[in-house]
């Protein structure tokens, strides 16, 4: 809850007794108008993962940080959305690699390489037109 004009702590618990508890808002830190979405929370959380975040406690911290600050929650979701906009893929993530070999490149194909063709770097992400999600390691 905002006061305007501004408020201190004691005069903000003094306007609402029956509250339970009040925190002061940090100076140029803003609420967020709207609740954190669930599908906001879910990007956010996979963005921390595709960087390698797995401690639980850093991302409560980060989604709690989202829940109650506007510029943290643009930031993070500005973020969630970089890696959802990318269609980059790794060649380890597609189902036409098999045995190390893809399978649909051919002279003029849409794999455009020698037929036999083993990528040197399958962890690389790139844009290939012969990309086919493999669910088994994707």
């Amino acid at each position: 809850m905002a006061f305007t004009p501004a408020a201190n702590h004691a005069e903000a618990l003094a306007g609402y007794p029956s509250a339970l508890a009040a925190e002061p808002i940090e100076p140029g830190r803003r609420q967020p108008d709207t609740l954190l979405a669930a599908e906001e929370e879910t990007a956010i959380q996979t963005w921390l993962a595709s960087i390698g975040e797995n401690d639980t406690s850093m991302i409560v911290e980060v989604i709690e940080w989202c829940r109650h600050d506007d510029g943290a929650r643009a930031y993070y979701l500005g973020r969630a959305k970089a890696i959802a906009d990318d269609d980059r893929r790794c060649c380890s993530q597609c189902g036409n690699l098999r045995g190390g070999v893809c399978v649909v490149a051919r002279p003029g194909g849409r794999v455009s390489a020698i037929v036999g063709y083993r990528p040197t770097s399958p962890g690389v992400l790139q844009r290939c037109a012969g990309y086919a999600p493999n669910d088994s390691r994707d």
